[in-house]
This record gives structure tokens, C-alpha cells and sequence, in this order.
């Protein structure tokens, strides 16, 4: 049975890889295109980031985009936002930003954070595309069941 599992885990590392690489090269190919690509996650945590303290629970989901890690953090509870966090728009997106590597949306039923790597600005295109297809994936999903992050997103 161990040897079914581990075969099986193997086999998906296998595809992702495969299509994170094909996704590669096709970005290299059109300038117009990027990739952003769910490594890992969701992943259930506790601690909605940069609001303390809490004991929120949220959904982790680590993307590799641009040679560099977006850790977006999905939560269905309410949250109080500081008072220090400043009305940001990117794009047509309506939301926050408690810094200039950070941007929070707040939908009626959830809640989302980005959060870039050190020292790369936010990237409206990829938060733009992002908010679009999870509210997609989350228009029939159960509130009780962990979020359908997507797994491939295309920035143009």
C-alpha cells in the first residue's frame, strides 16, 4: 500500500514538474505571458499574518511566480483590520496594503492576503488574476471545505 502512495505522490511531483517547466518555456517564448505556479498548498494554519494576535483559521497557499514565492493566505473568518493599513488599488481591485510587499482583499464571505518575497513590489496583474479565478473556484464550494486554490494562473 506505502509503495501505491508513493508512486502515486511521485507521479504528481512528475506532471507538475512537467507543466511547470512547459509553462516556463512558453512564457520565454511570448514575453507576454507568465507563469505562476501552486507548489504547495492549501495548507491549514492558524494565525492570519500581520494581524496580532489571532488565532484565525486560514489556508496557506505557496505560488512560484517570477523566479520568486507568493504565500497567499485564504481565510473565511471576519477580520478587524489596523487602523495603519492603507486603502490600496491595484488595478480594479479594491483593497489594502499594510505595506509595499503585502495586499489584503476582502470579499463578503472570505478574505485574502498576499504576500511577496522580500523586496519584490506587489503585482497587481497576478493579485488581478488571482482574485478572479478563486472567486470562480469558490462560487459552489462548501464554506466548510478547504479553498480550490488555482494551480496555474496565467498573467498577461
Amino acid at each position: 500500500m506505502n509503495r501505491i502512495i508513493i508512486r502515486v505522490v511521485l507521479f504528481f511531483f512528475l506532471i507538475v514538474s512537467i507543466s511547470y517547466i512547459s509553462a516556463q518555456s512558453v512564457a520565454a517564448e511570448n514575453n507576454e505571458i507568465e507563469i505562476a505556479v501552486l507548489v504547495r498548498g492549501p495548507v491549514e494554519s492558524m494565525g492570519f499574518p500581520l494581524i496580532y494576535p489571532n488565532a484565525l483559521e486560514l489556508w496557506l497557499g505557496y505560488y512560484r511566480y517570477l523566479e520568486s514565492e507568493v504565500v497567499v493566505s485564504f481565510t473565511r473568518k471576519d477580520i478587524m483590520l489596523p487602523e495603519e493599513w492603507e486603502s490600496f488599488t491595484c488595478n480594479k481591485i479594491k483593497g489594502f496594503s499594510p505595506d509595499h510587499e503585502s495586499f489584503f482583499y476582502k470579499d463578503t464571505k472570505w478574505s485574502v492576503l498576499f504576500k511577496f518575497s522580500e523586496g519584490v513590489p506587489l503585482d497587481c496583474d497576478f493579485i488581478n488574476i488571482f482574485i478572479l479565478r478563486l472567486k470562480y473556484f469558490l462560487r459552489d464550494s462548501s464554506p466548510d471545505s478547504p479553498p480550490l486554490l488555482p494551480a496555474i494562473l496565467e498573467i498577461r
